[in-house]
């Protein structure tokens, strides 16, 4: 089965993978937006996603590792990796302590942060295009890269407030 979805939201994905799981899907691969699902028994697969630390990271090594743990490594797109592990192996949780998911946020948020940072600089240059044009089409370039900037934003606010709430429940 493929379906389509963009998640700019780490947990929601991860979430709707869980539910296919539980309706019988396992996650097979992804592609800009393009899930591949295969069936499987009912909760059979518990998924993470997680970020790596950099792009050039040893990936061979970082499988290696995973398998090692019982931890399939589905697919990779850019810095972002798809993990999944069989429901009956026990709980999957990739950071467990306060520290690492501070870590994982942050890291999240930086990435996050550098793409608002560009749509701003688009948003501003197409704005000001526009109204030195008059154009419409320019308008509704204008009101798209503004709605992907505030979505960039969102997930940036909710990765700070997810910090926030990590450093409040450790203390």
């Amino acid at each position: 089965m493929l379906k389509f979805r963009l998640y700019y939201d780490k947990d929601a994905e991860e979430d709707w993978l869980k539910k296919m799981s539980l309706n019988g899907w396992a996650f097979k691969k992804f592609f800009l937006g393009f899930y591949t699902f295969e069936p499987c028994e009912p909760g059979e697969y518990n998924y993470q996603i997680d970020l790596l630390d950099n792009w050039n990271g040893d990936k061979d090594n970082y499988s290696s590792f995973m398998e090692d743990v019982g931890v399939e490594v589905v697919g990779q797109w850019w810095r972002w990796v798809y993990l999944k592990k069989k429901t009956a192996d026990g709980p999957f949780e990739m950071y467990t302590d306060v520290e690492s998911k501070i870590a994982q946020y942050n890291r999240i948020r930086n990435f996050f942060k550098v793409f608002f940072a560009i749509e701003i600089i688009c948003f501003l240059m197409e704005l000001v295009a526009t109204i030195n044009t008059g154009h419409y089409i320019g308008g509704i370039f204008t009101v798209l890269i503004g709605l992907i900037s505030l979505a960039l934003l969102r997930i940036v606010w909710k990765c700070k407030l997810k910090i926030e709430q990590f450093k409040r429940n450790e203390k």
